[in-house]
């Protein structure tokens, strides 16, 4: 149940292309990291509930 971690604060000065690319990298890897968080505990949590409830979840 951790916190996501919020998009790179880009400041208020002027980026180069290297640096703007850089940033979006960064930006891109934590979404992914969240979305994968949060789905493999919902996934979990679907699991959890058909087991308990005698419906056993498939894929």
């Amino acid at each position: 149940m951790q916190k996501c971690v919020g998009p790179v604060d880009i400041g208020d000065k002027e980026l180069t292309q290297a640096e703007l690319e850089h940033l979006w990298i960064t930006d891109r890897q934590r979404l992914l990291t969240c979305v994968r968080r949060h789905l493999a505990l919902r996934d979990f949590y679907a699991d959890r509930d058909g087991r308990l409830s005698g419906r056993a979840v498939t894929k």
